[in-house]
């Protein structure tokens, strides 16, 4: 078990700076009064699987900042693994809660769940003390629990980010698996209420995940400096005014012939001076990656076979860019899954002819230092005419947050996370069925085509981040949590 540090970053008075967020700020401050009084005298302790990617490793540094600058003690620790059957179950157990796979586990895979956590427990009782507050995230460190509970007096709370609406054999089953390890837990919190299990209805709060508007990923840019961002990470070519040197590990792009090459080694990608629509996730079936392809090649043979040529519809579609990017399967410890599925994606992009290969850039984002991981989807995201998260499953997603926040008009399906975010035709479009090729491309064709309307979904877009999603309203429930599991 590993304890993170967590570098210095924003205070709370550069948010209060921002006059959307001033009176976020100053709400906080007043309704968290209480709650930090009862907690003094207590560590919390964050505990979950990885410090690099995925949304936990995103927000939390951002949360314990604030609460430290409030005289919180908060402290995070991070499983360690060497054993890819853990990761392999992990993985499955993961899917199994979004509906996906067969729901079956065996009396050996609850042995190596169990044999790796107990490895990680040392650390975690030479750390923890009576009195603390500890929270788990998601199901790989579950288990911890009941082996902390022997040794200290301490409320445990297990944090779910994932989850599914509906109850099905393969939910029931995966629930019915992580049924013995739910009993040492004092209180549950959900995304949504839909997610949670019957059992456990009595003892959950729902707090939905939130961006920090000033991390590195969400932070304001000037043209100048998304350009340079750009072309740092290897994304732009041929860029002479610079103010900083190029990263160290560059954005690599799959070529026509399965290999990876830099972004513009085949042929220029030009993403500054086309449309373009943008997918960043991991590399997970779920995420529906190869469903968007799909319906981006049918939007452009649709458009060839039947737009005007001389029609400045025809001309945007024909110019429009497919960008799908996603981590570095290497460089994420806790995804078995990832290179498989990239590997997925490869082979379909290898497929196709060579102009639908210039049309369509899958790349991958360096993530040996998470500031540059970070910018580089910063600006990808500001500069993109469309920002899509074609689920098929979400816990909640928070790339759709991060969009709207950057006044992007959202294209997603009708997984509960996203729906319970965009709100359609006022925010972007829901697309309810991401399987359903024929009428995602036509969303996408009326998307790029209605650029006015595409403006009005991004300022309302964000209006509803800062109204529901930003880290303080977040705190504010957590803070009440803390303070519940305290009193008791």
């Amino acid at each position: 078990m590993q304890k993170i540090q967590v570098k210095p970053g924003a205070k709370l008075q550069d948010y209060k700076a921002y006059g959307s967020l001033y009176s976020l700020v100053l709400d906080f401050l007043e309704q968290s009064k209480e709650a930090i009084a009862s907690i003094q005298g207590s560590t919390i302790w964050m505990i979950n699987s990885t410090a690099i990617g995925g949304g936990v490793a995103e927000m939390l540094p951002s949360q314990m900042r604030i609460l430290r600058e409030l005289g919180v003690s908060i402290e995070w620790l991070v499983i360690e693994a060497k054993d890819e059957a853990f990761f392999d179950l992990t993985k499955r157990i993961h899917n199994a809660i979004h509906g996906s796979g067969d729901g079956k586990f065996t009396p050996g895979d609850r042995e190596v769940y169990e044999a790796v956590n107990k490895q990680n427990l040392p650390k975690a009782l030479d750390l923890i003390a009576d009195g603390d507050i500890v929270v788990v995230h998601d199901p790989q460190p579950m288990p911890l629990a009941a082996m902390l509970k022997k040794e200290k007096k301490v409320p445990i709370i297990w944090r779910c980010h994932i989850g599914l609406e509906d109850d099905t054999e393969v939910t029931d089953a995966v629930w019915k698996f992580l049924s013995p390890y739910t009993d040492d837990y004092d209180h549950f919190i959900f995304s949504l209420p839909a997610y949670v299990p019957k059992s456990l209805k009595s003892k959950t709060s729902i707090i939905p995940p939130a961006i920090d508007p000033l991390s590195h990923k969400n932070r304001a840019l000037q043209l100048h400096k998304s350009i340079g961002i750009l072309y740092q990470s290897g994304v732009l070519d041929n860029h002479k005014a610079i103010l900083y040197h190029r990263y160290n590990h560059l954005v690599r792009r799959i070529m026509p012939d399965g290999s990876f090459g830099s972004p513009n080694q085949n042929s220029n990608l030009n993403l500054i001076y086309r449309p373009f629509v943008t997918e960043i996730s991991r590399w997970d079936r779920l995420k529906g990656f190869k469903e968007l392809m799909e319906a981006f090649i049918k939007m452009k043979k649709e458009n060839q076979a039947h737009g005007d040529p001389e029609g400045l519809d025809y001309k945007r579609i024909q110019m429009t860019l497919l960008v799908m990017a996603g981590p570095d399967p290497a460089f994420v410890s806790d995804d078995p899954e990832g290179q498989a599925v990239l590997n997925e994606l490869t082979k379909a992009y290898m497929a196709l002819d060579a102009e639908m290969q210039n049309d369509i850039a899958i790349l991958l984002l360096p993530l040996d230092n998470p500031k540059e991981n970070a910018l580089i989807v910063n600006a990808l995201q500001r500069a993109s005419s469309i920002i899509v998260q074609n689920s098929i499953q979400e816990g909640f997603g928070l790339t759709a947050t991060e969009g709207m926040w950057k006044r992007k008009p959202l294209l997603v399906s009708g997984a509960a996370g996203l729906k319970f975010q965009v709100e359609h035709n006022k925010t972007g479009k829901i697309n309810e069925d991401p399987t359903d090729i024929d009428s995602l491309s036509k969303t996408l064709a009326y998307m790029l085509n209605h650029t006015k309307e595409r403006d009005k979904w991004g300022f309302n877009g964000q209006t509803r981040v800062i109204q529901h999603f930003t880290l303080f309203s977040q705190l504010i429930s957590w803070l009440k949590v803390f303070e519940e599991q305290r009193l008791h």
